[in-house]
C-alpha cells in the first residue's frame, strides 16, 4: 500500500460532542492522493471511540492510545503513529473547509528543492453564539490576535503553532517532536524549536479554519488565562529569554491588573472573577465592557504566572453531568403531571424522575419507575421541589412544572447546553400553547419594575419592548441567548452540589420570588444563570389554580422577597401610591361610561398591598 501524503493527527479528549462536525469535514475533502486521519484517544470518557469507528467506512482512520495522560503525550504519540510525508495537526473543535488537507499539500510541494522545510500555520477564526462577551471582547480580542500574527516577523511566527498547522514528518523527527512531559504550551515550545532547526515557519491567510470551542464567556476565558500564565513557567525554564523581556503593566491600568492578580490564587478563584464580571457585563456601558473583560483576563494570567511552577499541570476540566434527576412538583389533580411522566419515558438521555407531592387532597399515584415523595403537608412550590431534591442523585437536577411538553430529546439537548455552560443555571426556550414566546430571562426585582406593572395607565403599551424593559424582562434574552439575573422557574437546569450548597429555596415563600431568591444567591457564589434559545418547551401555564390566587401569592412573594433584600414598607408606599394613581384613571374612566369599579378595585389592591406578615 503506497505511503500517504498526508496524515491528519486529532488529539481528543470528551469530543463526543465536538467530533461530528469534525468528521464530516475531514469525509469531505477533495484530496486525490492516499491520505489518513489518525485520531488519539486520551482516554474515552464519553464514548467518543464508538462514534469515530462508525465513521470508518467514509475516511481513512486510525485510533491510536497513547500510554501517557495530556495532550502533550496525545500528541507525541499520534505524530509517532502518522506514516504520512507530511503531517497535519487539526484539533477536534475545529471546521476545516474541503480544500483544506489539498491546500496544505500544495504548499509544501511548491517548495523548490534543496529549501528548507515549511511548517505551515492554519489560524483559527472563532465562531461565537451571540453574547454580551463575544461582542465585548470574544470577537474583537480573536481579530486582534489574527492581525498581529499575519504581521509577525518570520523569526517570531514560532509563537502561532497551535491547533492547526503542517510539516514534514521528516523535520518533525529532526527537531525531537513534542516533550510529552509538557500538559500546556506543548505546542509553541514545539514550534520554537521547529523554527530554530531551520523550518521556515508561514502563515497562510488562504488556510484559515473555523474553531467552534472558543471561550463562551469571560469566566472560562479568565480560567485558560490563568493555566497559560502558569504554564510560560515551564515553557520559559526550557528556554530561557525566548517570550523575550516584558515589564508588568504600568500606570493606574496595570495597578488595577496588579492589584486583582495580587487576591488570584487558583484557576478557580480567576474563573469566580470571570463569572462576576460576566454578572456585570450586560449592565456596564458599552464602552466599559471590553475593558472589564480584559482587566479580568490580564489579572488571571499575571496570577497564573506567579502562581505557576515547573510542575504545573492544567486544571482538570469541570466535570460534565453524567447524570440528571427530573424533580416535578405536584398538586392537585394528576392528569397534567401523569402525561409529562409518559413524555420522560420517552426520553433518549436517561434520567431518574422524582414526583413531589404537596400533600395533595388526593395522593399522587404510584408509578413504575417513579419516586413519589410525599410531603405531609402544603408547603408551597419551594419546599416542595426541595423534598424532591432531597431525594434527587444526579449532578443536575431538572425542575418542570407537570404543565409542560416537551419534546424526546429535551433532556439530551439539556445536557448538551450544560456541558459548553458547565455548572450554570439554564432554563429553556419557552412558548405557550399559541406558540407566543414567554419572557423567560428577567432582571433584579426592583421598586420602579413593580410599580410599571401595577399601573393600570402603561397596560395599553404591553405589547412593546419599552414596556417589558420597565417590568423588568430582559430583552436580550427574548431575541438571543444571554447571561440574566434570573430564570422563570417551570423549566430550569440546576447543578445539585450548588443547589445544595446555598440550602435549596427559601421555604419561607409560598408561591412565586423563591426563584428569584435562589438564583440571586446561586449567583453570590459566582453561578452563570443562562437563558438559552434553544431546546423549546411549551407551557400552559397556571391552569391549576385562580387567578386571584396567583395574583395573591404573586405579591405576597413580592414582600417577602423585598422583605429579605430591600425594603417592604417602601415596596408598599410606592404600589400603595401606584394605586391611587389607578383610582384616578378608574374614576375617569367609569365618568366615561366604562364599566369599571374604581372604589373596589383599589379596596382589593390595598388588600393585597397589605398582605400577610
Amino acid at each position: 500500500m503506497p505511503r500517504p501524503s498526508v496524515s491528519v493527527v486529532v488529539p481528543t479528549r470528551g469530543g463526543a460532542d465536538r467530533l461530528p462536525v469534525l468528521l464530516h469535514a475531514l469525509a469531505s475533502q477533495a484530496l486525490d492522493e492516499p491520505w489518513e486521519a489518525v485520531f488519539v484517544l486520551d482516554g474515552d470518557v464519553d464514548g467518543s471511540r464508538a462514534l469515530i469507528e462508525a465513521y470508518a467506512d467514509r475516511l481513512p482512520l486510525r485510533i491510536v492510545s497513547p500510554d501517557g495522560t495530556g495532550v502533550g503525550a496525545a500528541l507525541a504519540a499520534g505524530y509517532e503513529a502518522a506514516s504520512g510525508e507530511i503531517v497535519v495537526r487539526c484539533d477536534d473543535d475545529l471546521t476545516p473547509g474541503p480544500g483544506f488537507l489539498a491546500g496544505h499539500l500544495a504548499r509544501h510541494r511548491a517548495r523548490p528543492d534543496g529549501s528548507a522545510p515549511l511548517g505551515v500555520v492554519s489560524l483559527t477564526r472563532d465562531v461565537f453564539t451571540d453574547s454580551a462577551y463575544a461582542a465585548a471582547y470574544g470577537r474583537p480580542a480573536n481579530e486582534r490576535l489574527i492581525a498581529q500574527a499575519y504581521a509577525r516577523p518570520a523569526a517570531e511566527r514560532w509563537r502561532h503553532w497551535a491547533a492547526c498547522n503542517s510539516v514534514p514528518k521528516a523535520a518533525y523527527d529532526a527537531a525531537g517532536g513534542f516533550d510529552p512531559s509538557m500538559s500546556y504550551r506543548e505546542d509553541s515550545e514545539l514550534g520554537l524549536r521547529l523554527a530554530r532547526s531551520g523550518v521556515e515557519i508561514v502563515i497562510d491567510p488562504d488556510l484559515e479554519v473555523e474553531h467552534r470551542g472558543p471561550a463562551p464567556d469571560t469566566a472560562t476565558r479568565a480560567g485558560r488565562a490563568f493555566t497559560s500564565g502558569a504554564s510560560t513557567v515551564a515553557f520559559d525554564e526550557r528556554h530561557p529569554g525566548a517570550h523575550g523581556t516584558s515589564s508588568a503593566p504600568t500606570g493606574p491600568w496595570g495597578r488595577a491588573v496588579a492589584l486583582a492578580a495580587s487576591r488570584i490564587g487558583s484557576r478557580d478563584e480567576a474563573t469566580a472573577l470571570g463569572r462576576r464580571i460576566d454578572t456585570l457585563l450586560p449592565r456596564l456601558p458599552r464602552r466599559a465592557r471590553g475593558k472589564a473583560v480584559a482587566w479580568a483576563v490580564e489579572a488571571s494570567a499575571l496570577a497564573g504566572h506567579r502562581v505557576g511552577d515547573t510542575t504545573w499541570v492544567r486544571d482538570a476540566p469541570v466535570a460534565e453531568p453524567s447524570t440528571v434527576s427530573v424533580v416535578v412538583p405536584h398538586y392537585g389533580d394528576p392528569a397534567p403531571t401523569l402525561a409529562l411522566l409518559d413524555q420522560l419515558a420517552a426520553q433518549t438521555h436517561p434520567v431518574q424522575v422524582v414526583v413531589a407531592d404537596d400533600a395533595s387532597p388526593t395522593p399522587f399515584p404510584d408509578r413504575e419507575g417513579v419516586e413519589v415523595v410525599r410531603r405531609p403537608v402544603n408547603g408551597g412550590f419551594g419546599a416542595n421541589v426541595n423534598s424532591g431534591a432531597a431525594a434527587a442523585t444526579g449532578d443536575a437536577m431538572l425542575v418542570l412544572n407537570s404543565d409542560l411538553t416537551i419534546e424526546p430529546t429535551f433532556v439530551a439537548d439539556m445536557v448538551a447546553a450544560a456541558r459548553s455552560r458547565p455548572g450554570a443555571v439554564l432554563a429553556p426556550r419557552m412558548v405557550d400553547e399559541h406558540g407566543t414566546e414567554a419572557w423567560v430571562g428577567r432582571d433584579v426585582p426592583r421598586v420602579r419594575h413593580q410599580v410599571a406593572a401595577w399601573l393600570t395607565p402603561l397596560a395599553r403599551f404591553r405589547g412593546t419592548s419599552a414596556w417589558h424593559r420597565a417590568v423588568g424582562h430582559d430583552v436580550r434574552a427574548h431575541g438571543a441567548e444571554a447571561d440574566v439575573d434570573w430564570v422563570v422557574g417551570a423549566a430550569m437546569w440546576i447543578p445539585v452540589a450548588e443547589f445544595r450548597a446555598v440550602g435549596g429555596f427559601d421555604e419561607r415563600f409560598f408561591m412565586n420570588s423563591e426563584e428569584v431568591d435562589l438564583q440571586r444567591r446561586l449567583r453570590e457564589r459566582g453561578v452563570r444563570v443562562v437563558a438559552l434559545r434553544s431546546p423549546t418547551v411549551v407551557h400552559a401555564g397556571g391552569g391549576s389554580s385562580p387567578s386571584e390566587s396567583r395574583r395573591r401569592w404573586l405579591v405576597e412573594g413580592q414582600l417577602a422577597y423585598a422583605d429579605k433584600w430591600g425594603s417592604r414598607r417602601g415596596l408598599q408606599a410606592a404600589l400603595a401610591a401606584a394605586t391611587g394613581a389607578n383610582f384616578v384613571v378608574n374614576a375617569a374612566r367609569r365618568a366615561t361610561g366604562r364599566e369599571v369599579h374604581p372604589v373596589e378595585t383599589a379596596r382589593t389592591e390595598l388588600s393585597l398591598i397589605r398582605g400577610r406578615r
